[in-house]
């Protein structure tokens, strides 16, 4: 019995493509050895950008240790200007005799000195310590003494200020209440 089959042209180059699709896909799957030729120049060139990326990451692993350095040296630096005192009643003293010290040098008169109360809610490395003086000063020894407490070498800033002119006394003469704050680190 001999059958045969009448297949058109057609349909015997789809097969035959299909068969031969079908080859390659196995050689594919399970003759790995063919795929390592081709894909080898690939895996080459990406762990040279990998080699770079890393070389690229050392060099600036580098750089930003140098920077750390730095930085670390203006943060001690700047560190000493804080307050002394273990608590804020005695980082508030210190403001009291620096403020005391820079009145007493330029003349004018402390009236009055409050330790307000600290905000010991907020959650930073570093806490204000207010304090509120009361002076009656010239106008000039204001301007001096405003400027010595900015100019100190313990950071200090003035945070509320309110001046009024004294009627009946020497000509010029001011009553200031000044809120100066120093800060200290959290302990």
């Amino acid at each position: 019995m001999d059958i045969k089959f009448n297949i058109s042209k057609e349909r015997k180059i789809i097969l035959i493509a299909g068969v031969v699709l079908l080859l390659m896909g196995v050689i594919y799957r399970y003759f790995p050895v063919f795929d390592s030729f081709t894909s080898l120049d690939d895996e080459i060139a990406l762990k040279e950008q990998k080699l770079i990326k890393y070389r690229k990451m050392v060099q600036e692993r580098n750089e930003l240790e140098q920077k750390l350095i730095r930085l670390n040296r203006i943060l001690e630096r700047a560190e000493s200007g804080l307050l002394t005192g273990d608590t804020p009643s005695l980082a508030a003293v210190d403001i009291q005799n620096i403020i005391n010290k820079i009145a007493g040098n330029i003349g004018a008169e402390v009236l009055t000195m409050r330790v307000l109360k600290v905000d010991e809610k907020e959650e930073t490395l570093y806490m204000a310590i207010p304090v509120q003086v009361t002076f009656r000063s010239r106008m000039r020894q204001l301007k001096e003494l405003l400027y010595m407490i900015e100019d100190n070498p313990k950071l200090l800033k003035i945070s509320d200020f309110r001046i009024r002119m004294i009627h009946g006394k020497e000509e010029g003469e001011v009553q200031a209440t000044l809120t100066v704050e120093g800060f200290m680190k959290r302990t």
